[in-house]
């Protein structure tokens, strides 16, 4: 498997729209020193394999099931910067 690393790979899944919404609730998408602890990865794991987010009115689509991938990859590759 190849490495899969924030900046490249994870940081763009997430749109503009996102990382300002998120930042109003305290989650710093856009920051790896956020994403790279465990659970705050797991959370937003857990929003964008269960649909949740986005979210259905933004007007966005749910993350496809490759995205969903991908960032569990990431997780299980040790969170690479």
């Amino acid at each position: 498997m190849a490495t899969v690393s924030f900046k490249s790979d994870i940081l763009p899944l997430f749109t503009q729209m996102d990382i300002d919404h998120m930042q109003g609730f305290g989650v710093e998408l856009e920051s790896y020193d956020y994403m790279k602890d465990p659970g705050n990865a797991k959370s937003v794991y857990y929003q964008v394999s269960q649909k949740l987010m986005p979210p259905a009115h933004s007007g966005e689509d749910p993350w496809s099931e490759d995205k969903v991938a991908l960032f569990d990859d990431w997780m299980e590759g040790g969170y690479q910067p």
